[in-house]
């Protein structure tokens, strides 16, 4: 197959495509052409965030409590008036859109490309210590790179979803339910992380993983399925811990 039909193809044959991966020469392009493709996309979500008025008036509602918790610190004797006032501009400064936009951006760029290197890092780890297989890891990445283009078009349908609803965390998971999402809270985060094309993506690497390892499918599924929920069930204790803390 071409780079162009592997990755299309790993929509509806990713076994024939990553049965050809198995056999066939290590090919840079399998992993960096999808990894690029979902550092863009990832810009284009970051920006599209950024612009949303749910975004900002959740940016201005956090800034508010900050000044008010610095407010507090000034009349408790904890903070000089100037060091305050000197903070609460560097956050104010830090809170512009435009700022945003760029920080954004660039984190969302550098997490597009370092998911195809993490999960790549994951595979080996479960192929080498799990499966008992010597899977290499520029395999690894092939496959990790080719099962993201699943993901690439998962932010798509994202961004089509939060242009037409107004909802700031459209998406297609079960926190599509929930009126009123609290980041605060880790059950609404949970239904966030069920997400119709992560199960998806996560289906294809398990493939992938067989595939590689000659191993049955629901063996290698296992295995990869219990690295995402302890790795996503992380994500959501640490971002509950954050919706917290900016309470």
């Amino acid at each position: 197959m071409s780079l162009a039909a592997r990755m299309l193809n790993v929509f509806a044959v990713p076994g024939e495509v990553f049965a050809e991966v198995k056999t066939s020469r290590i090919c840079v392009a399998n992993w960096l052409v999808p990894a690029l493709l979902s550092a863009a996309i990832s810009v284009l979500a970051a920006i599209l965030v950024v612009s949303q008025p749910a975004f900002r008036q959740q940016m201005h509602d956090l800034t508010e409590r900050v000044a008010k918790a610095l407010d507090q610190k000034v009349k408790a004797g904890k903070v000089k008036q100037a060091d305050a006032n000197r903070a609460l501009a560097q956050f104010r400064a830090i809170m512009e859109p435009d700022s945003l936009k760029v920080l954004l951006s660039t984190a969302a760029a550098l997490a597009g490309l370092a998911r195809v290197f993490w999960w790549a890092f994951l595979l080996w780890l479960l192929g080498r210590r799990f499966l008992k297989v010597q899977l290499g890891y520029p395999k690894a990445l092939e496959l990790s790179g080719l099962s993201l283009m699943i993901s690439v078009l998962g932010t798509v349908v994202i961004l089509l979803l939060m242009v037409n609803l107004p909802s700031l965390f459209a998406s297609p998971n079960l926190a599509l339910a929930v009126s009123d999402f609290d980041a605060s809270r880790n059950s609404p985060l949970l239904l966030g992380a069920a997400n119709v094309f992560s199960f998806w993506f996560l289906g294809v690497l398990s493939v992938g993983l067989a595939k590689l390892a000659a191993v049955p499918f629901l063996r290698a599924a296992w295995f990869v399925f219990a690295a995402w929920l302890i790795q996503e069930s992380c994500f959501v204790l640490l971002a509950g811990a954050f919706g917290l803390f900016a309470l």
